[in-house]
Formats: C-alpha cells, structure tokens, sequence
C-alpha cells in the first residue's frame, strides 16, 4: 500500500445502481455498503498481512523495531504511516492543530510507543499467544506483542475504510440520487441540475431544482440514519429548499416542515412518492406515478440507467 491512499473506496456503477434501486424501492441500502466494506477491508488484510511477513523475514532484529521501521517509515504516505501506529489523521490533527507529515510521524512514533507500554502492563504469564502468517511456503510467528500491535493497526483501518465508504456514497451518490428521481417522474433536463455558477457560493450544492418561475431551489441529500440532527442543521447552513433522506425522525420531519423545506423520505413503503409534493410546490411540471402498478418499477430502472450512462 505504499503511495496509495487506503481509506478511498470507490463505488463502481453497478454498486450505485444498487444502492438507487434499493432506496427507491424503501428497502435499507446499508448492507450493501457494509458489504463494499467488508471487500475492502479483507483485500487490504491481505496486502498488509504480505508485507508484515516480508518485513518480519527481512528484519536484522529480534525486538519489535522491525515494525516501527517497516510500517512507519517516513518515505511512507502519512496515512499509512498513521494508520499503522493505529491512529488516523484526522485524530491527529484534532489533537495538533495540524496534519503536517512531520507531525503525524511524531505522533505516530510516540502512540507505537504508549501502546507498547500498555501492552507489557496489561501482559499475564498464563497467556502465550503467537500469531502464525504463511506465505508461499515460508512462515513467521509473531509474539503476543506483535500479534496486538498488527490488530490494532488493523482495526483502525477498518475504521478509517468504513469513515471512507460513507464519505464515498455521499458524494458520489446524492445527485445521481436526484437525477434518478427527476426522470423517474419525467421531469424535463430544464428543470433541474447538478450545479450553477454562482461565483459567490463557497459551498457545493448537491443538486437544484429550476421551477418554471422563480429562484432555482437547492437541494439536500442526506443518507443518515434515523434521528440524526444533522438534517436540520444542514437546511440551516445551507439555505435548502429540498430535502431528501433514507429516514428521518418525527423531530426531524417536525424541523423541516417548520422551516418550509419540502422532505422526502425514502426507506418506506412507496416512499419516494412523495416527492411528487416537492415537484407540486415547486410548480415543476411531471409526469404522476402509480405507485400500484408495475410502471413505476419501470419508470426507476429506465431512469437510473439513463443517469448511470450520461455520467
């Protein structure tokens, strides 16, 4: 993983398309993330499990340094080199202010070393444990001080590819999300967009929707789970006009509606439906779904793949 960024996971087309089809359809889209996540933790397992038993044959030394000059290389990314003293730099740069790459090799040195502290503390005589990895043939043990500082590092890692995979599907999902909506209700290209040039703005906006008359309306996507404040606070800092989210709280439904933003919730029975509401507010003409009927399972499978093949 050397030079590489591990924490970026990347949603391929038909993982969107998936992930679209299951929120329009009410169903819960968050297994199939966990699973995105999951493929990629097991691939970088595998990849840091080879390098810890190549390092382990390559080390001149017996004590435990062979890791700390391994893993914490400083010709190593900093995200590397944090992520394998079992730390993020998002951790560190809450704690100094800052993530310059000298900074996150001190900290990442002085962590390792707190850690090794604690792991002799806490060690007991009645429990020997060793860690053996096999690789064409060749094998290396581990002790019980190097098996933990491996499960450690790996466990921050999971941390970290889970924080990146819901990063991911927020950005790479939530106008794809909208564009499918708008065409699964025939809502003609004038009438929405993924951006405007606004030389004043100093935030992207997901998503507008144009009215016929009037201001474009911005749009918010939030795939949250249940009662997260969040919602309200983006409305808020962002002067949204349209609000879509997998599920939201009667708190949350009782704040958008006070705050005049029109709010679909997706993840119930015909859920999406109710952007219809939305289009009527905003005047935008449409093209009414029956929800009954086989055509609106059409209608979403026309328009997602039409989205997917245009960007």
């Amino acid at each position: 993983m050397r030079g590489g960024r591990p924490v970026a996971v990347t949603l391929q087309p038909d993982t969107v398309a998936r992930v679209i089809q299951a929120l329009l359809s009410g169903r819960d889209h968050r297994g199939i993330v966990v699973s995105l996540i999951d493929e990629r933790f097991i691939r970088d397992v595998l990849i840091f499990f080879k390098r810890v038993v190549n390092a382990k044959i390559e080390s001149e030394r017996i004590s435990i340094d062979w890791y700390r000059e391994q893993f914490m290389n400083p010709e190593l990314d900093k995200e590397d080199i944090a992520l394998n003293a079992g730390l993020n730099v998002k951790t560190i740069t809450n704690r100094r202010k800052s993530a310059r790459k000298e900074i996150v090799i001190d900290e990442a040195a002085e962590h390792h070393q707190e850690f090794l502290k604690i792991v002799e503390a806490l060690q007991s005589d009645d429990l020997d444990v060793t860690l053996t990895l096999s690789m064409n043939d060749v094998s290396v043990n581990l002790t019980l001080n190097e098996s933990l500082v491996v499960i450690n590092a790996l466990a921050v890692r999971r941390a970290a590819i889970r924080g990146g995979a819901w990063s991911t599907l927020g950005k790479q999902l939530e106008a794809p999300l909208m564009e499918v909506l708008c065409r699964t209700f025939g809502v003609e290209e004038k009438h929405f967009s993924r951006s405007l040039d606004h030389e004043d703005s100093i935030r992207e906006i997901d998503f507008y929707l144009k009215p016929p008359d009037g201001a474009p309306a911005k749009c918010e996507v939030k795939l949250m789970g249940q009662g997260n404040p969040e919602g309200a606070d983006a409305i808020h800092a962002r002067e949204t006009k349209v609000f879509v989210a997998s599920t939201l709280s009667e708190l949350n439904k009782k704040q958008l509606d006070q705050a005049d933003v029109l709010w679909t919730q997706l993840q119930e029975r015909n859920g999406f439906m109710r952007f219809q509401k939305t289009l009527d507010r905003l005047r935008i003409p449409y093209l009414p779904v029956d929800s009954q009927t086989y055509e609106s399972t059409r209608r979403i499978e026309t328009a997602i793949r039409a989205t997917l093949r245009e960007h």
